[in-house]
C-alpha cells in the first residue's frame, strides 16, 4: 500500500486574520506518519483558528484532494489530540472526515 501523496500541505488562518502553514509527511507503514513541521506563521496569532485546509500533494504537484474544517471541527479535533490520525488518513485513503466526527463527538461529551 503506497501514500496517496508525498505530503499533506496544510494552512490555518486565525480569526485575527494571522496565517500559518505546515506540511506532514507519510511514515513508511502503512497508515503512519514520518513527521510532522511545526506551523509557520506569518505573525503570531491572538485568537484562535478559524479555518484550516488541507491539500495533498504528490509527484505532480497537487492530487486534486482538498479538505476544509471550520472552527469547530479543528477545535474539536485539537482537543481530542487526533491531528495526527487525521493527517494519517488523508495521506493513507483512510476516512479523515470519520477522524473530525469521532473528535466532534469526544468533545460533545467532554462538555456535556
Amino acid at each position: 500500500m503506497n501514500p496517496r501523496g508525498n505530503r499533506l500541505a496544510c494552512s490555518l488562518r486565525s480569526i485575527d486574520g494571522c496565517s500559518g502553514s505546515y506540511s506532514a509527511y507519510p511514515g513508511e507503514a502503512p497508515r503512519t506518519l514520518r513527521s510532522v513541521e511545526p506551523v509557520k506563521w506569518d505573525k503570531e496569532p491572538q485568537k484562535e483558528v478559524q479555518q484550516a485546509t488541507f491539500s495533498l500533494i504528490g509527484d505532480m504537484g497537487m492530487t486534486g484532494t482538498l479538505l476544509l474544517l471550520n472552527q469547530y471541527q479543528w477545535r474539536a479535533l485539537k482537543e481530542a489530540r487526533l491531528e495526527e490520525p487525521f493527517y494519517a488518513a488523508v495521506l493513507w485513503s483512510g476516512n479523515p472526515m470519520k477522524v473530525v466526527e469521532d473528535a466532534a463527538m469526544m468533545a460533545k461529551r467532554k462538555h456535556g
